[in-house]
């Protein structure tokens, strides 16, 4: 297929060379970084045009047979907007978070109170006339005639939030198996020592429930002797939260046992999961459909974590891995004890989370699929994948 990428020009400088009909030309709709006010009444407009300009040349130039749409975050909903009413090719959308309902980042900045308390009422002020702007342009409506949902849970999510989505198809996310590969080193199951080796891996933030993994482990040692367990949280969050988290360490009396690690590239990720038995994912956030429960079920891990949005369709509890209400530490304490206990249960878990991922969350199960869906697209048969 010949392809034609349109996307922000966000890391454009760090391209070392020119990449073939991909146009990193489109201005994000505030800095990652920071939001910079003044350019909502300076600036935004332009940015906005420059946009519709960019899109506009590149369909004309390329002559797409459908135009894709996918991560919109931080960019103008405007954009598949403005395709959709050109009608000169079909649209399809893969919806692989919340954009279609979230605010856009003028919203969101702006229906925030100032951190300081000096700027509250300012800010508060200018609010007012931003939101009477935005109200006066209206939200960007979209039609979501042809869309594919990463997740049943995001699907319902955005049906809930009032969106056309009705008729779109879920096809789940996948990974690239070969890429997580079965360590040789020994697991739990394998090993004399009885010690038990949890990892999470992620981002530090409250909304992950990072916090619940700690007090789980001060509960453990709590009744259990001589307590062989690690914790090691890979990836890192804003400084508030992990003083939070070293805080929560110290009062639960778990200090040996947890160990923070930081942020680990991508190309270290592998080694990581090969040196632990379990992964606890205890997200608390409707997740769309989390990847790092399928790369650790890849890899061999047990994986206990909590269900919120579309990971209950990745994990069923006590068929392919152990699962607990969001936030319930010691809904958590009491699997990783069952874990402790039954290393034949750690191994029956392990081998089925493996089989899960090869079975129905592979990339290449993912891209046919979305492959097949487009074709239906173009050829406008009105199956859009169903089959």
């Amino acid at each position: 297929h010949q392809i034609a990428v349109l996307t922000s020009s966000y890391s454009k400088t760090d391209r070392v060379q020119e990449e073939e009909n991909v146009y990193r030309v489109l201005n994000l709709e505030s800095d990652l970084l920071r939001y910079v006010p003044r350019d909502f009444f300076l600036s935004r407009r332009k940015r906005e045009k420059e946009n519709l300009h960019h899109l506009d040349q590149v369909i004309k130039d390329f002559r797409p047979n459908v135009v894709f749409v996918w991560g919109m975050w931080n960019l103008s909903k405007a954009l598949p907007a403005y395709i959709e009413a050109q009608n000169q090719a079909p649209v399809a959308y893969f919806i692989s978070d919340h954009w279609p309902s979230d605010p856009d980042m003028h919203t969101a900045y702006w229906q925030t109170p100032a951190r300081h308390l000096i700027l509250r009422i300012p800010k508060r002020l200018l609010a007012l006339l931003v939101n009477a702007i935005l109200a006066k342009e209206g939200i960007p409506s979209l039609r979501f005639e042809r869309a594919i949902c990463v997740s049943a849970a995001v699907r319902e999510n955005l049906i809930r939030a009032g969106l056309p989505l009705e008729r779109a198809v879920v096809i789940h996310g996948g990974i690239e198996v070969k890429d997580f590969p079965l360590s040789p080193s020994p697991r739990f199951w394998n090993r004399q020592d009885g010690a038990l080796r949890l990892l999470y891996v992620g981002g530090l933030g409250e909304h992950k429930g990072v916090h619940t993994a700690i007090e789980a482990l001060g509960i453990l040692r709590s009744r259990v002797q001589r307590l062989q367990i690690t914790l090691t949280l890979v990836g890192d969050g804003h400084p508030a939260y992990k003083a939070f988290l070293r805080d929560s360490i110290a009062k639960c009396g778990v200090a040996d046992l947890v160990f923070f690690r930081g942020r680990v590239p991508r190309s270290q990720v592998v080694p990581v999961y090969g040196e632990h038995d379990v992964l606890v994912f205890p997200s608390i956030c409707e997740e769309a459909l989390p990847r790092t429960p399928m790369e650790a079920m890849a890899s061999g891990l047990v994986v206990v974590g909590t269900t919120s949005g579309g990971t209950k369709e990745i994990l069923n509890d006590s068929e392919n891995a152990l699962t607990f209400a969001p936030g319930d530490a010691e809904g958590l304490a009491h699997q990783i004890e069952r874990l402790i206990g039954d290393p034949m249960l750690c191994q029956r878990l392990a081998e089925a989370g493996r089989r899960t991922v090869l079975e129905g969350f592979t990339l290449e199960r993912m891209v046919g699929k979305i492959e097949s869906y487009l074709v239906d697209v173009i050829q406008g048969t009105g199956n859009y994948g169903r089959n």
